[in-house]
């Protein structure tokens, strides 16, 4: 376990080193996100939201409602993108002298997710709290109930990212992916928009997003002081996402390392 760890670690600080060493690139990363979080916001202003349909949703906190969605939304966008670069590992060679190696391939996938969902969303994390707590006369948090759900939205995260990293690392051709999981899981995760007022089409849609059910947690315990009880069913089902997300990831390995065997080639796809 300490060695897991170790290589876990040491994959994190190798891409931090590629991706991270320049410090303008969290100017970048805070930049797009927050332009998108202020179209968001001024759109918002221009209607009368008070009475709204969901019911934790007023005029004096729609800032935090869309602050908790850009943040949350910055940490999946990170891991999607990490994976993205993560299959330049194959392209450039180095994901052969990986294999040479003892290290975990768990580990190393892994690493590059935590590198990224932290790293790559720090400056929309810090600049969302400072925001948050100085509408903090908007939130009604239950302490207990924001305290479990934040290890969950963030183990979520970096599952999601490590299952994006197993699929882009042994295929071709994943760009694809790319395109379909950043723009449509802003718009059907509730990012923007809450789910609950979605038709029945778009709702089915947004269940495919482990990002959907992250952010209605952490929205009914900041701005509905919900505790467990209330939002006991999304944190079953985020629970069910993490261990389908372990599984797959770890199975998406075998498979390959077993093809590997056989014809020599990493490439699966």
């Amino acid at each position: 376990m300490k060695y897991f760890f170790k290589v876990m670690l040491a994959e994190s600080w190798k891409q931090h080193r590629n991706y991270f060493s320049n410090k303008l690139i969290y100017v970048s990363l805070f930049l797009w996100p927050f332009l998108s979080f202020m179209a968001s916001y001024y759109s918002y202003k221009v209607f009368d939201i008070e009475g709204s349909v969901v019911s934790y949703i007023s005029g004096g906190n729609i800032m935090v409602f869309l602050l908790i969605g850009y943040m949350g939304m910055s940490f999946f966008r990170s891991v999607v993108q990490s994976a993205w670069h993560f299959s330049f590992e194959r392209q450039s060679g180095t994901l052969e002298y990986i294999y040479l190696s003892p290290a975990s391939r768990m580990a190393v996938i892994l690493g590059n997710a935590l590198s990224s969902v932290f790293e790559g969303s720090v400056a929309m994390a810090v600049f969302g709290a400072l925001i948050i707590l100085y509408n903090k006369e908007s939130l009604s948090i239950n302490v207990i109930g924001l305290v479990t759900v934040i290890p969950i939205f963030l183990c979520v995260a970096l599952l999601w990212g490590a299952f994006l990293n197993a699929c882009f690392l042994y295929s071709r051709d994943t760009d694809f992916l790319f395109t379909v999981l950043e723009e449509p899981m802003e718009i059907f995760s509730g990012v923007k928009v809450p789910v609950s007022i979605f038709p029945g089409w778009a709702r089915v849609i947004s269940c495919i997003f482990p990002l959907t059910y992250a952010l209605e947690a952490l929205r009914q315990v900041m701005l509905n002081s919900a505790d467990i009880s209330s939002v006991k069913n999304v944190v079953i089902i985020s629970l069910v996402i993490i261990l389908v997300l372990l599984s797959a990831t770890l199975i998406t390995i075998h498979i390959v390392e077993k093809h590997m065997r056989k014809t020599g080639n990493v490439i699966l796809f």
